[in-house]
């Protein structure tokens, strides 16, 4: 739609807040009727209005990668049924189709076309995850067609009048009929009452008003786009990142990579994602409608969360994605696990992103990974099964939605403080969980060493310890141990993620009842597994999905920040209170950070001094990877700070170099990889975290770092995986002088 009338900005101002009112008003809605705790507790739903073309005006700040997906489906919609079966006052639309929408099928949605009298003026829809959907239970599809119901528009609500038989057809598929039903019915109430709402803002503002003020805020949020990208050096930005899957010829661990390369030119955004990873054979992949809904949730994160959420922030953007791709799977292969992957996406555009807003003097708005995890695998979080109830139980557990924050230049990340899909997430209670699952927890605290290490440390992620309690009837997906951190990364020397915690299944001694008996109990697996009352339980390699007997114990942790900067320049005191809280042990702190704490816990300063200085100097004798150009560091000046540790500067003749910031030690050509320049060493995953896999299997990656060879400054921390893929040492920043 597009109109001519003059807006009045104090009016328009008025209707944005009140649409946005709206809009959260029909999520919380959604919330109070679903039945399922990932929604109403875990807050992943979404309320969103869109144009009549299906461009987004404007969403809230639920789920953000429905609302980013919903456009697409709409556009479907109006090209599929606009001329048979036609769209009418009252109808509403149950979708769930991820090669058009959403990035799986139980990311559901339900749209309703908006009328006002017999003009469509608009669209509203309301999403959310339901985790039943039929079919197989997680972990072993290989195809769309295992993944339960897949529909492409369906009419829930006919002129106003609900279908009995198309709500049946759809919730006698599932196995829990009135967990499906209920959430089906959460998304009609949602838009009942965005539409209702918004027929009073008619009724005030006038229609014309309405369609001018949404065409205002689409082109608001393109005109604010392009401003903050010329408002940023041009340049180019590159990261990889890693996940794993299972391999389908050996059963084994195959581990992929996600490559994100950035380029800004005046006020025009390109992303590419080619070098990503081959299409899996299993459920690990992300549909191209999965993976641009990542994309915008990336972008809203990181760069343009103070532009208006709608499609016009887009505008300026464009999006390469390699066919026949782990982040661009062709029909019909599985992507049940392609939120995972659209969560390596977004965290590889985030590296990006922070490094370029680093270099453009925005500190403020530099954050190191909200999704760094030591490793994966192991047993998932999606049960199947009956609960102690007898009721069925085909959902997962989301502790993940309150994982660490990532840390900035001028903070540490915050613990256990969100996802970045949800700014209003949540996690369940414990006990609501208890409600609906056969467990009992031992315990949901901060993760020992789940912070991403730095001068300014990641948010710690939170581990849990539960029991199986009240049925022999209950299953897990279960993966290979893969041993490589994955989605997640570090900023500026910082490590991508902490090294803490255990996921594993874990098979009770006779001691842990003698225990229990007693008034004790463990808190952590370590506890149980040290203390001897548990051993850790592998399965046969084929198994995708495994059975966990009553009295069995499950251990898990989430998602930890990423860190910023050199850890050896974090402050002893710090390191000091990091250990006293529980989220740092003593050895690392010893380890990475260079403190010695004595008996009581205090630092030696001492023999932290020391300790500081000698692992200073060990860098000097790491490797060289080559020579860094020969300049006068008296001829250079300093043009631009592009990172903690690097400066751009050049020389009278405007030669361009990267030099450390710190010493100004030449390392590079502008625009050539700095890492070149550097001293360079590998590190075992197992040196950091102290012990091996949970079944003993060894790590696949391991930990880069690069260093002034001059100073001794620590510059990257970044992951390798041998034999993946042949660039090593990882180009990442190019800014132009």
């Amino acid at each position: 739609m597009t109109t001519t009338m003059t807006i009045d900005p104090f009016r328009f101002e008025i209707l944005t807040h009140r649409i946005w009112s709206i809009l959260e008003e029909g999520r919380l809605t959604l919330q109070r009727v679903s039945a399922s705790p990932i929604v109403s507790q875990g807050g992943e739903c979404m309320s969103s209005f869109y144009a009549p073309d299906g461009t987004m005006v404007l969403a809230c700040s639920g789920h953000l990668r429905f609302a980013a997906a919903t456009s697409q489906a709409i556009r479907a919609l109006i090209d599929w049924f606009g001329e048979s079966p036609g769209f009418f006052p009252g109808d509403q639309i149950f979708f769930n189709d991820p090669y058009v929408a959403g990035s799986h099928t139980y990311d559901q949605m339900v749209i309703k076309p908006l009328f006002h009298g017999d003009v469509l003026y608009g669209w509203t829809a309301s999403s959310s995850h339901t985790a039943d959907t039929g079919g197989q239970l997680r972990g072993g599809a290989t195809e769309i067609f295992h993944e339960g119901i897949r529909y492409l528009g369906v009419k829930i609500i006919d002129r106003g009048e609900f279908r009995e038989d198309v709500y049946k057809s759809i919730v006698e598929q599932c196995r829990d009929t009135v967990y499906v039903g209920l959430d089906l019915r959460s998304r009609i109430a949602a838009n009942n009452v965005v539409a209702e709402r918004l027929d009073t803002v008619i009724d005030q503002f006038g229609l014309d008003f309405l369609q001018a003020a949404s065409d205002e805020l689409i082109a608001d949020a393109e005109r604010r786009a392009r401003a903050k990208l010329r408002s940023l050096p041009d340049g180019r930005w590159s990261s990889r990142l890693y996940s794993s899957a299972r391999d389908k010829a050996t059963d084994g661990p195959v581990v992929f990579p996600v490559v994100c390369t950035v380029d800004k030119r005046g006020d025009e955004l390109s992303i590419d994602l080619t070098g990503s990873g081959p299409q899996m054979s299993n459920d690990q992949n992300s549909t191209l409608a999965s993976t641009l809904a990542h994309v915008s949730v990336a972008l809203t994160n990181f760069l343009f969360w103070d532009v208006p959420w709608s499609d016009g922030r887009m505008a300026p953007v464009s999006v390469v994605v390699p066919d026949g791709s782990v982040v661009n799977c062709t029909f019909p292969a599985a992507c049940g696990g392609a939120p995972r992957v659209g969560q390596v996406i977004v965290s590889a555009l985030g590296e990006c992103l922070a490094n370029m807003l680093y270099a453009a003097g925005e500190v403020e708005d530099v954050n190191a990974t909200w999704q760094g995890f030591w490793y994966l695998g192991g047993p998932g979080r999606f049960y199947g099964g009956l609960n102690q109830d007898g009721v069925p139980v085909p959902q997962g557990l989301y502790d993940d939605h309150g994982g660490g924050l990532g840390a900035t230049p001028g903070r540490d990340g915050v613990d256990t403080g969100g996802h970045n899909n949800i700014p209003s997430g949540g996690v369940s209670d414990v006990e609501t969980i208890e409600l609906h699952y056969p467990f009992l927890y031992f315990a949901r605290r901060h993760t020992v060493d789940g912070v991403g290490y730095g001068e300014r440390v990641g948010g710690c992620g939170s581990q849990r310890l539960l029991m199986v309690h009240g049925s022999n009837d209950l299953t897990v997906d279960f993966k290979p141990y893969a041993g490589v951190p994955q989605g997640g990364f570090g900023l500026h020397g910082g490590f991508p993620s902490g090294s803490g915690g255990v996921r594993a299944v874990l098979e009770p001694r006779p001691e842990l009842l003698s225990a229990l008996a007693g008034g004790r109990y463990p808190t952590a697996a370590a506890d149980a597994l040290d203390d001897g009352i548990a051993t850790t339980w592998s399965p046969a390699a084929s198994a995708k999905r495994v059975p966990v007997p009553e009295g069995w114990l499950l251990s898990d942790f989430t998602q930890g920040g990423g860190g910023f900067g050199d850890p050896l320049r974090r402050p002893e005191q710090s390191v000091r209170a990091d250990v006293r809280r529980g989220v740092l042990s003593p050895r690392i702190a010893g380890l990475v950070f260079g403190v010695v704490l004595d008996a009581q816990g205090d630092v030696d300063a001492v023999a932290t001094t020391t300790r500081r200085a000698e692992l200073r100097q060990d860098r000097l004798t790491w490797d060289r990877l080559g020579s860094p150009p020969a300049v006068d560091r008296a001829a250079l000046t300093t043009v631009r700070r592009i990172h903690d540790g690097l400066d751009l500067a050049t020389t009278a003749d405007g030669a361009a170099y990267t030099v450390c910031h710190y010493c100004a030690e030449p390392l590079a050509a502008a625009g050539d990889n700095y890492k070149l320049g550097t001293r360079y060493r590998t590190v075992a995953m197992e040196e950091v975290a102290g012990r091996p896999m949970p079944t003993g299997v060894p790590y696949l990656g391991e930990l880069q770092q690069y260093a002034c060879g001059s100073c001794g400054q620590l510059l990257a921390t970044t992951v390798w995986v041998p034999g993946v893929d042949e660039a090593e040492h990882w180009h990442d920043i190019a800014v132009e002088a």
